[in-house]
């Protein structure tokens, strides 16, 4: 047995880790990370994009591309979806998956069905938020690196009432 002492009426519980609702979000990658597939004759890139606003910001979406696949057709798939991701952020030449970092993009989130592992959430598209990055990660080289300013009240917000 393990003494604790700890009191949980002074520490709100962990969120839920329910899917989210199927739909469009705005988010960034906030982290990434490239692993060997399970079979080991590939690679995947994980991404974990973090929500920005409404009443699931801050909440995690796991998102993985086939870099590099045995099957040919997988690896096509995975290719063209790396390349859904650059155009949504706006980082046509990738070096690095950093430079995804921080880059707002509208997401589009189906519900995957499995009895097995539980319900969880699948990115189905990706698209341009209109938004600078949030974070200055990269400085992108060309016309990139004179991109406009965002407007003072973000493209997602509710308008202000006249």
């Amino acid at each position: 047995m393990a003494s604790l002492n700890f009191d949980a009426s002074q520490v709100a519980p962990s969120d839920s880790f329910a899917p989210l609702p199927a739909g469009t979000y705005i988010a960034q990658v906030t982290d990434s990370s490239i692993k060997p597939t399970k079979s080991g004759t590939g690679t995947i890139l994980n991404l974990t994009w973090t929500i920005m606003d409404g009443q699931f910001a801050n909440r995690k979406v796991f998102d993985r591309v086939n870099i590099q696949n045995a099957n040919p057709e997988a690896e096509k798939i995975g290719q063209r979806q790396l390349s859904s991701i650059c155009h949504a952020a706006g980082v046509l030449k990738l070096a690095d998956s950093n430079q995804l970092h921080g880059r707002p993009c509208k997401i589009t989130l189906k519900i995957r069905v499995d009895a097995q592992w539980g319900d969880s959430n699948e990115v189905k598209s990706y698209e341009s938020a209109g938004m600078a990055p949030s974070a200055p990660a990269f400085v992108q080289q060309g016309a990139a690196a004179h991109a406009p300013q965002p407007a003072v009240t973000p493209p997602w917000a509710p308008k202000a009432a006249a």
